[in-house]
């Protein structure tokens, strides 16, 4: 089974930005594992929320709000460890709250790490979402984007049980509420610079990943990566049936 980070197309120096529903936390520790195997030296932050980090999801975790103090402590972290998760508040005592969206590149470049990767969305766990206008919050230089949504979504009616922000769904995709979210309807959300494109650089490689995929989505998945083909801003479409198993949608 080939390694999520072997899937996507990386540049030398990674900003990657995670977007949309159905698993961008793990996700992000998934992919930061992988290049940490490698001895690669990663930063995984939010600009949105994030939990408190599990003790096999990262190896150190800072908190702080200043750019100065976080570079200075990240650079001394990378001497024991190479996965540190960066926040910038504690929100509460089992949430923090993350970095201004300018800070994950002034991270990459200054602070010694070979890849930042930033939650940049929140879904409240539902399976497919469209963005509010204050969503999501990329860096302007993220250059990988990965957009998730969950297999579960594919055919079902549009609620509020289904989707974050529904109405919003709807409104992208001109159906009503209650209508099925089809293939074609979700290819449509995703291609959409007000849906899953919004606010991800033209210069970015944009994923989709489509998680909890099973054999009996298997047909409607694979309508919906016929109908993204014709997607310029879509590289290539990954799904994964259990967290770090990965395959490519040919």
């Amino acid at each position: 089974m080939p390694l999520l980070s072997d899937l996507i197309n990386l540049p030398t120096s990674p900003l990657v930005a995670i977007i949309g529903a159905g698993g961008k936390t793990t996700t992000m520790y998934t992919v930061a594992s992988e290049l940490a195997q490698r001895g690669k030296r990663v930063i995984t932050t939010t600009t949105t929320q994030i939990f408190y980090p599990e003790p096999d999801e990262t190896d150190l975790l800072i908190v702080a709000s200043e750019t100065g103090a976080l570079i200075k402590t990240i650079g001394e972290a990378w001497q024991q460890y190479r996965r540190v998760t960066v926040a910038g508040t504690v929100l509460r005592t089992e949430k923090l709250a993350g970095l201004e969206p300018e800070q994950p590149y002034e991270l990459l470049v200054k602070s010694g790490a070979d890849a930042v990767i930033v939650e940049a969305d929140g879904a409240r766990h539902r399976m497919i979402k469209a963005p509010a206008e204050y969503e999501p919050v990329i860096p302007l230089q993220t250059n990988v984007a990965l957009l998730l949504m969950s297999a579960e979504a594919i055919n079902q009616p549009l609620s509020e049980r289904i989707a974050h922000r529904p109405e919003l769904v709807a409104k992208v995709t001109s159906i009503n509420m209650g209508d099925v979210l089809s293939p074609a309807v979700i290819a449509r959300l995703i291609t959409s610079e007000q849906g899953a494109l919004k606010h991800i650089p033209e210069t970015a490689t944009a994923y989709l990943l489509i998680t909890h995929a099973s054999i009996a989505q298997k047909e409607a998945i694979c309508e919906l990566v016929y109908l993204l083909r014709s997607s310029s801003r879509i590289a290539d479409v990954l799904s994964s049936g259990m967290p770090g198993e990965w395959f490519l949608n040919e």
